[in-house]
Parts: C-alpha cells; structure tokens; sequence
C-alpha cells in the first residue's frame, strides 16, 4: 500500500468546483545542458521552434506548486498526477496554475489541472487526485548496469530487451539550491526534501543513458506518488520500455520509471516522441 506519511493538518475542506489559488511564474529553461538538442536554442530552431524549450518535467513541477502549498508532503505520500504538453514554452514566458477541485468523492478530491500562457492558452493540462487510489507499491526489478554503448533509437533496439540499465544518484542540497532558485520555488518542504520535478526528470536521464536520443519530446507523464527523497539519500532509477507506437509519422515510446530508496516513492508512465518524422510546428 502507499507508504506511511507525515502528520497532517486537520482535514482539508474543499468544494466541488472551488479554484485553489494560482501561482505565476516566469519561465526558465533549466536543461541548457541536457543532452536532448529541443532545450539547445539554435538545435530548436533548426526544427522550427522559437528557441529552445523549458521542459515538460519543470512545468510539471511548476503545476505541483499549489497541490503541495495545500497538502504539504501528504502529496508526496499519497497523491497521483497526470500531465500532458500541448503548447511549447519559452524562457521569459509569464505562466500562471489553474486547479480546479473537479469532484470529491469518499474524501479523495479530485482536480483539474492546466499551466496557462499571458494569452491564456494552456501549455499544459492535466489532473491530479489526493489521496490517490490505494495500490500496491510497484514491483521493485533488480539493478541493471548501465550499457557501455547506449542503444540506437530505434523501435528494433528498444524493443529487443525492454529492460534499460539503472541509474544510481544522490541530490545534494547545493543542487537543490540551484533547481529552486530557478524555479522560482519558495515552500520550507524542500528545504530537506528533493523537489518532484527532480524526480520526473530522472525518467528523461534515464532514457538519455541507454538510449542516443537525439532531438526528443516529453508528450506526457501518469505518476503516482509513495514518498519522499530526502537530500544527500542514495536513490536508484529503474526504467523499461513499456510500449512503442507510431502516430502522425512519429514515433513515440512509453518508459514505465520507478524511483526507489529503501522503498518506491515515484511511479512514472513517461511518453516521448523519441524520433521525429518532421519538424512540428512551433
């Protein structure tokens, strides 16, 4: 079942429909040195982007903002994201949350969620529940070593051995620092705790590890939350090829992600289109 949790506030009283306050932030793009060219300005371009793009993990990151303002580490232990990308995001973009409680049924409330542009658009929409339906902590698969040669991009290569090799990481408190200036982040929880969107992001690290990517695109991510990482707390990132597809000349691939220390704390279906059949549109 989900993992015990921290002592929580009386109970939350929400009303169907009611707006949980929203939160602005300018946008920044903080992978300029991620190995996937879409978040380099000229290598976007040359796919017809404006620049380069603020990851689908760090807006991920920013929409959690007031879910966690409102439930605290609570979330971290019991609640479940979905997020998908729709509109591209530039550095210097103002972005402002919207979640809405859509429904609250046997004290699970449920939420609408979107990441929205000055112009109103939303960049991302999604949903959220808390707490998240009770389930069995995932199936925890051995560590595998990373491959000396990372796999082609390929729908042959990766579905010859679904299984990718494991990741073995430690967030310090500097590195911390650094992801919440940038994130305009300010709740006392991180202070101890790994932020989720450091999290998320691991499903991208891991793919860059076994896979020669090249340009590629965060389309979507279902997560389920179980706990929490504590700074300088050894954490491992165990990945698999879950499904491959192919939609309007593009090819996508489902990584199913699972972030452990002791135990899981991160379940993540992460969608990317991983080889691009032609430039999208900006």
């Amino acid at each position: 079942m989900h993992s015990s949790m921290p002592a929580s506030p009386a109970r939350w009283v929400l009303q169907p429909e009611q707006v949980l306050p929203t939160w602005q932030i300018i946008a920044e793009n903080d992978a300029t040195d991620s190995a996937n060219p879409m978040h380099d300005d000229a290598s976007a371009r040359q796919l017809g982007f404006a620049g380069g793009l603020v990851p689908g993990v760090t807006l991920y990151g920013y929409l959690t903002h007031p879910l966690i303002a409102l439930f605290g580490e609570a979330f971290l232990h019991q609640g479940s994201f979905e997020a998908r990308f729709r509109r591209p995001v530039y550095t210097g973009e103002t972005l402002t949350t919207y979640v809405r409680v859509s429904a609250c049924n046997n004290a699970t409330y449920t939420f609408e969620l979107a990441l929205k542009n000055a112009a109103g658009e939303a960049c991302v929409v999604g949903s959220a529940s808390f707490p998240g339906e009770a389930q069995e902590l995932p199936t925890l698969t051995h560590s595998v070593p990373l491959p000396a040669v990372r796999r082609p991009a390929t729908p042959e290569a990766l579905g010859s051995n679904p299984q990718l090799g494991t990741l073995h990481e430690i967030f310090t408190p500097a590195q911390s620092a650094v992801l919440l200036r940038g994130m305009g982040e300010d709740l006392a929880l991180y202070q101890s705790v790994v932020h989720p969107a450091w999290l998320l992001r691991q499903a991208n690290m891991v793919v860059d590890s076994n896979v020669a990517v090249g340009p590629w695109i965060h389309v979507a991510s279902k997560i389920a939350h179980f706990g929490v990482v504590h700074l300088n707390e050894p954490y491992t990132v165990h990945a698999r090829v879950a499904g491959l597809s192919v939609q309007k000349n593009h090819d996508y691939a489902d990584f199913e992600v699972t972030i452990a220390t002791t135990q899981v704390v991160m379940w993540v279906m992460h969608r990317a289109i991983y080889r691009m059949g032609a430039a999208l549109p900006a």
